[in-house]
C-alpha cells in the first residue's frame, strides 16, 4: 500500500521527556510476567505505532511495537532461557504471558474517533523477538490488531494513547517518525504527537512513590502521550 500524505506538527519538548522517563518506579514484570525475575525499578519502552488504511480509507489495522529498556531486556532474555534452554520457545511462551497478562489493561492501548473509545479486543498476531542496539540485546513485543469493523477516518479525528495506568512504566514514541499512516487512497493524514505537561505537584509525588504501592491506578494517564490524526 502507499503512504499517505503526511503532514507534522509538533514541539517535541525533549527536556520534559527526558525527565518523565527518568522517574518511572516500578518493576514492569510484576505485571507482565508473572513468576519471573523482577526488572529494573526504572523501567521504559520506547514506542512505534502504525494505522493501517485500506483503499477507501478505512481504518483496518493498528500495529505496535514496544521495545523494552536494555536492563530488562537483558533480565527477561536470560530467564527465558534458563527456563526453556531454547530461545524460541522461550520468545513464544514469554509473549504469551505477556499479552495474557494485558488482557485485562487493554494491552495499556486507548483509541478514540471523535472523542468516542474504540475497542480494539485482543491482538490478532503477535511476537516476541530481539535485536542488537548500541551492541546490546534488547526485546521487543510487537502486536497486531485488526479493527473490526473497520472504521471511517476520513472528516474525523484520532486520538491514541500508551500508557502505563498506575505510571510505573515510561512509554513513549520519542519521535513523531514512530508514528506511521499508511494506505488510504486519496486520503490525507495529519498527525501531532502532544507531550504532556504534569504539574510540578504531580511530578513531586510520582518521584515521591515507593514501588511497592499498588494504589495509583490512574496516575499514568497525566503523563501519557496523545496523538492526534486527522484525514481529509
Amino acid at each position: 500500500m502507499k503512504s499517505a500524505s503526511l503532514v507534522t506538527s509538533i514541539d517535541l519538548q525533549k527536556v520534559r521527556r527526558v525527565r518523565l522517563r527518568a522517574i518511572s518506579l516500578l518493576a514492569f514484570s510484576l505485571l507482565l510476567i508473572s513468576g519471573m525475575t523482577q526488572a529494573h525499578p526504572h523501567n521504559w519502552i520506547d514506542l512505534k505505532t502504525r494505522f493501517v488504511l485500506d483503499e477507501k480509507g478505512f481504518l483496518v489495522q493498528v500495529v505496535q511495537r514496544w521495545e523494552f529498556d536494555a536492563y530488562y531486556s537483558m533480565m527477561t532474555h536470560a530467564d527465558l532461557l534458563n527456563e526453556f534452554g531454547d530461545e524460541k520457545a522461550g520468545f513464544k511462551e514469554t509473549a504469551r504471558r505477556m499479552i495474557n497478562s494485558l488482557k485485562d489493561y487493554e494491552y495499556f492501548s486507548k483509541l478514540s474517533v471523535d472523542g468516542a473509545k474504540v475497542s480494539l479486543g485482543i491482538p490478532d498476531k503477535y511476537r516476541l523477538s530481539s535485536s542488537k542496539k548500541d551492541g546490546e540485546t534488547v526485546l521487543a513485543l510487537e502486536m497486531t490488531f485488526d479493527v473490526k469493523p473497520k472504521l471511517k477516518v476520513e472528516s474525523r479525528s484520532l486520538a491514541w494513547q500508551v500508557y502505563d495506568p498506575t505510571y510505573y512504566i515510561a512509554m513513549n514514541h520519542l519521535v513523531l517518525e514512530n508514528i506511521e499512516v499508511i494506505g488510504g487512497g486519496a486520503i490525507e493524514c495529519s498527525k501531532r504527537l502532544t507531550i504532556p505537561e504534569p504539574s510540578e505537584e504531580l511530578l513531586f509525588y510520582a518521584q515521591s512513590l515507593d514501588k511497592t504501592q499498588r494504589d495509583t491506578d490512574g496516575l499514568g494517564a497525566n503523563f501519557a502521550e496523545t496523538v492526534t490524526i486527522e484525514c481529509i
